[in-house]
């Protein structure tokens, strides 16, 4: 050691590998030094190379050969909506996009499968369907296939499932309005026949037989009337219950409608990728290799769930303005105008039939009791009438039901397949994957046993700074640089340093060091420094713990607890008091030579000033060096570490890691 250096103060020193690093925030050091990494990618560059050019050759000829290709073929459609017939509930717009989602019923998905027999799931048929709407009613149906006539074929089939579906869809109104229609003709037959049959009886009771042409005629207008009143009350309730339906339609009627919709099954899509994957590794790897065997699972696995019909499907929409609400709201106008101009009439016929009742009511009680009751059988006569004129008319129109749409093109098979993104996908992933499959051995080859190679992750792991790092033992003469490179802090560092081996192979080198570092120092500082005097103070020495001579305890503390037989000793210590004209440098180094572990060592490592951990790189692993201070007892910043056994490529990286000066000033209090 150089005598002038060790008179005065010093800064932190660069070390063999570049220099120390300041002394961090937070915890010192990185879990992986990015250096490794580099090494290892450099060193298998040729591997990935290799793997990229491959699996570029195999990317473009899959893509280009033995990708599937898909068609896809449109058919064109006109929403005209139905004709309407009195008494038959009529959509309330003309908006095409709420009838195109019957597309995706499963009843309809099953007919389709049924008519274009097709060995396929419903998810799947339903993601093959595109259905959209513009704004002028112009519905387009898309269907894709393996081939151009298969999507063509495809696509017409869908078309006709769909119109016959909306066909059954209306036959089903007018069957309902049939049967109800039947139902109230029946009630009113049997009205009519009670009431002719009190007429009757009525007339045969007082000899009326028949009246005069005036009052038969007075009798006709104020059945007439009468009826027209009734059928107006009628009709005005049924336009206020149809206004008022209308408005709750209106309140829950969105602004916006569905003019596109189209399902996919992400399952499939999925499937698919994962099946590229699997194809891509087994290209690379054995059969057994865990991650073709953990990815054959994946695909089993979703496999076996398409089958059964509980594979995820994401269904997309497109919308736009309603057509449905702006067709509500005209039909609410016309609706409170109808109902309007109702009511005024049904004030003129109640009016005109108290006149006609008035001049009917002249005759006499008897003929006014037979007028009242031939009123009632016009009346019911006409109601019966018109009910019969009705049912004609839902009967007619349910032989002859319309779809609502008019076919305007017919799907054509299309000339060339639609483009493809997934062969520009499989081009990029197939040497993507292989590259990345080949980084991820790089990196357990390279992690294998996570063993420390470097300071920075030494110290990360440890907790604490890397006050050195050296290839000795294995280049012995590395050992006089790491001397030399601890010389710097030795004018600084008072107190007792226990060098502590982090695996048990490394006591004997803790002793050696420990050997080294003390006759090194005192040989220096002998030879160049000043006055001084040397004393062995045996108050300076730890006690023995786990030593041949003191298994499982120490010797008790003060004067007398001074190791006599060196031999017997669990430290070997060699104490040193140098004293300058200006300073007293006290400085005892000692070597741990007792159990790894236990209450000994933590008795010693807490009795000293600082413990210097001995780590040979390549052996200690990350968790048994985060173990360290807990193995030590003690956790603070007097706890470091000496790096040796250092892989020559790592020589020329940080030697020194995290507050190296703060564990050199470090004192037991």
């Amino acid at each position: 050691m150089d005598p002038n250096r060790s008179q005065t103060p010093h800064a932190l020193p660069s070390g063999s590998g570049g220099g120390a690093e300041e002394a961090p925030a937070g915890r010192p050091g990185a879990p992986v030094d990015p250096i490794r990494v580099l090494r290892r990618v450099r060193k298998g560059l040729p591997w990935l190379i290799g793997i990229a050019v491959i699996g570029a050759a195999i990317g473009v000829v899959w893509a280009k050969f033995f990708l599937a290709k898909s068609y896809e073929a449109q058919a064109v459609l006109q929403y005209e909506g139905h004709p309407p017939v009195e008494g038959v509930p009529t959509p309330a717009s003309a908006d095409a996009g709420a009838t195109l989602q019957s597309l995706y019923l499963e009843s309809v998905l099953a007919q389709i499968r049924d008519r274009l027999e097709l060995g396929q799931r419903n998810s799947v048929i339903a993601a093959r369907i595109v259905a959209a709407a513009d704004m002028d009613q112009v519905v387009r149906i898309t269907g894709t296939g393996s081939s151009a006539e298969e999507a063509a074929i495809f696509t017409n089939g869908v078309v006709e499932v769909f119109l016959e579906h909306q066909l059954e869809v209306r036959r089903g109104q007018f069957e309902r309005a049939i049967a109800d229609a039947r139902e109230r003709l029946t009630a009113a037959e049997a009205t009519l026949e009670t009431a002719q049959e009190r007429h009757d009886a009525f007339r045969q009771e007082h000899g009326v037989s028949n009246l005069t042409t005036e009052q038969e005629a007075s009798i006709e207008e104020a059945a007439e009337l009468r009826a027209d009143r009734d059928r107006a009350s009628s009709e005005i309730s049924a336009l206020e219950a149809r206004v008022e339906q209308l408005r709750r339609d209106l309140r829950r009627t969105s602004r916006t409608s569905v003019t596109s919709s189209s399902v996919m099954n992400t399952d499939a899509d999925e499937l698919q990728r994962l099946e590229s994957e699997l194809a891509q590794l087994r290209a690379t790897l054995a059969e057994d290799h865990p991650q073709v065997l953990t990815l054959q699972r994946r695909i089993d696995s979703l496999r076996a769930r398409i089958a059964s019909g509980e594979s995820t499907k994401v269904r997309n929409t497109v919308t736009g303005t309603s057509n449905q609400y702006s067709a509500l709201q005209s039909a609410l106008s016309s609706a409170e105008a109808d109902l309007q101009a109702a009511r005024q009439r049904l004030e003129g016929l109640t009016r005109l039939a108290d006149e006609a009742q008035e001049r009917v009511n002249q005759f006499s009680s008897i003929e006014g009791d037979a007028t009242q009751l031939l009123a009632e059988v016009r009346v019911n006569e006409r109601l019966v009438s018109d009910l019969r004129t009705r049912l004609a008319q839902f009967e007619d129109a349910a032989r002859s039901p319309t779809t609502g749409y008019r076919i305007m093109s017919e799907a054509t098979p299309p000339e060339y397949a639609k483009g493809n993104k997934k062969k520009y996908l499989i081009a990029g992933g197939v040497p993507a994957g292989g590259m990345f499959v080949c980084f991820v051995i790089l990196m357990l080859l390279e992690f294998r046993g996570l063993r420390v190679r470097t300071a920075r992750e030494t110290a990360w792991w440890g907790k604490g700074p890397v006050i050195g790092s050296s290839t000795w033992p294995t280049e012995m003469e590395a050992l006089d640089d790491l001397v030399a490179d601890l010389d710097d802090f030795v004018p600084e560092a008072q107190g007792r340093l226990l060098l502590v081996a982090g695996h048990p192979a490394m006591q004997e080198y803790a002793r050696q060091l420990a050997e080294r570092l003390s006759s090194d120092w005192y040989d220096t500082t002998v030879v160049g420094g000043p006055s001084f005097m040397m004393d062995e103070d045996p108050r300076l020495s730890l006690p023995a713990g786990g030593g041949p001579g003191a298994p499982g305890g120490g010797a008790p503390e003060g004067p007398g607890s001074a190791l006599a037989v060196r031999g017997a000793q669990a430290l070997s210590t060699r104490s040193h008091h140098l004293e300058f004209e200006d300073q007293a440098l006290l400085l005892q180094v000692e070597a741990w030579e007792g159990a790894d572990s236990g209450p000994s060592l933590r008795r010693a490592a807490r009795l000293a000033d600082r413990v210097c951990v001995l780590v040979p790189a390549g052996t200690s692993s990350f968790l048994e060096l985060a173990k360290t201070k807990e193995r030590l007892g003690r956790d603070d910043v007097g706890v470091g570490y000496l790096l040796i056994d250092l892989d020559p490529q790592y020589a020329t990286l940080l030697d020194r890691v995290g507050p190296v000066e703060a564990f050199w000033a470090s004192q037991r209090s």
